[in-house]
C-alpha cells in the first residue's frame, strides 16, 4: 500500500487523535430576505454556547477518559476568553494556530496571511506562556504561500492538508515541516442534521476498522476526530463517549496529539517526504501545485499560477 519502512511507537496499528476546533464564528448571519435586521441572532447564541457550556463540557470529557487533544484555535478566540484557554492549556491539551478570525487564507494577500498567522501565535504565547509550533488553515485553505510562511515564523508541522493518511515531511527553505491530514469526520453532518451523531460515530468507527486493519497489515496510519465546542450538546458528545470506549478497547493504538506526531516524525523518519510513502505523489505536486517540496519548479510554478496579484 506504500513503499516505505514506517510503524508507529511500540508498534501500533494506528495513530488516533481527538481535534477540537475553538473557532470565532462569523457574526453576519443572514436573516431571512424580508427581515428588518441583518443578522439572525438563534446561531449566533448557538455559536456562543462554545465559551458557556461546549468547550467545558468536552474538556471534561478528555479528563475523565485521560486523553490529550489537538485544538485549533483563533487568536481573537484566545484573546477573548484567557482564563478558559489557560485551563485548557494547563490540562495538556495543545493549541495549534487557525487564523485570526478564522479567515480564510485564500482570501488573504501573502502579507496578511503572515500576519494573521504570526498575530495568533503571539496571542497564544502572551494568554498561555507558550507558543504554537502547529498550524491548521480555516477549512483547509492552504496556499502556495503557506508552507513558507511557517516555516519561517519557527513552525514544525501543518495539519488540514487531505492527501494522505500517513504523516510526511515537507522541505521548504533548507527547512522541514510535517505535514499531516485534517480530521477525516467531525460533527458538523450531525449539526447539519445530515447524520445523527450516533450515525457520525458508526461513520467514524467503520474509518478506524479500515485504518486499524492496515496497519496489522503492515501499513500504519493516522486518524483523527474532529469535534467543535459549539456543537458539544449532550446529545453528540454521548456518542463521542462510547466511541472513545471503542477506541481504548483495542490494543496496539497510539492516542497522542499531532506535536507528538510531527516530534516522531522530525526524529525518525526526518527523510520521508510523500515521495517515500508514494513515488508517484512527486506527479500530483507537479499536477495540482501542492506545495509538498518534492515536485520541483513545476509544481511552484503551477500552485502559484492560481494567485491574483
Amino acid at each position: 500500500m506504500y513503499k516505505a519502512d514506517f510503524q508507529w511507537p511500540g508498534g501500533a496499528f494506528i495513530a488516533v487523535v481527538f481535534n477540537m476546533s475553538w473557532e470565532i464564528p462569523e457574526h453576519a448571519v443572514g436573516a431571512r430576505p424580508k427581515a428588518k435586521y441583518k443578522r439572525a441572532m438563534r446561531p449566533i447564541y448557538e455559536a456562543a454556547f462554545a465559551d458557556t457550556g461546549g468547550m467545558q463540557r468536552l474538556v471534561d470529557l478528555w479528563d475523565r477518559h485521560q486523553i490529550r487533544t489537538s485544538c485549533y484555535v483563533d487568536g481573537l478566540t484566545v484573546t477573548l476568553f484567557p482564563e478558559l484557554a489557560r485551563s485548557i492549556r494547563a490540562k495538556g491539551h495543545e493549541f495549534i494556530v487557525q487564523g485570526w478570525t478564522h479567515e480564510f487564507l485564500h482570501d488573504l494577500t501573502v502579507e496578511e496571511q503572515a500576519e494573521a498567522i504570526a498575530k495568533t501565535n503571539k496571542a497564544i504565547l502572551e494568554v498561555t506562556g507558550e507558543r504554537s509550533y502547529g498550524f491548521s488553515s480555516a477549512g483547509g485553505h492552504l496556499t502556495a504561500e503557506t508552507f513558507s510562511i511557517l516555516a519561517e515564523q519557527g513552525f514544525t508541522y501543518s495539519c488540514g492538508l487531505r492527501n494522505a493518511e500517513v504523516p510526511f515531511i515537507i522541505p521548504v527553505n533548507g527547512k522541514k515541516l510535517v505535514g499531516m491530514t485534517s480530521y477525516a469526520v467531525s460533527d458538523t453532518p450531525a449539526a447539519r442534521q445530515t447524520l445523527t451523531p450516533r450515525e457520525v460515530c458508526e461513520q467514524w468507527k467503520d474509518y478506524f476498522d479500515c485504518l486499524y486493519d492496515e496497519g496489522k497489515r503492515g501499513f500504519p496510519k493516522m486518524l483523527a476526530y474532529g469535534s467543535h465546542p459549539h456543537y458539544a450538546n449532550g446529545h453528540r458528545v454521548r456518542p463521542l463517549e462510547d466511541l472513545i470506549g471503542y477506541v481504548k478497547g483495542r490494543d496496539k493504538v497510539w492516542i497522542t496529539t499531532r506535536g507528538e506526531i510531527a516530534a516522531y516524525m522530525l526524529k525518525h523518519y526526518p527523510g520521508h517526504d510523500l515521495s517515500a510513502f508514494y513515488p508517484e505523489a512527486v506527479n500530483s505536486d507537479r499536477l495540482y501545485g501542492l506545495g509538498l517540496g518534492i515536485g520541483g519548479q513545476e509544481a511552484v510554478d503551477k500552485a502559484r499560477s492560481y494567485r491574483e496579484d
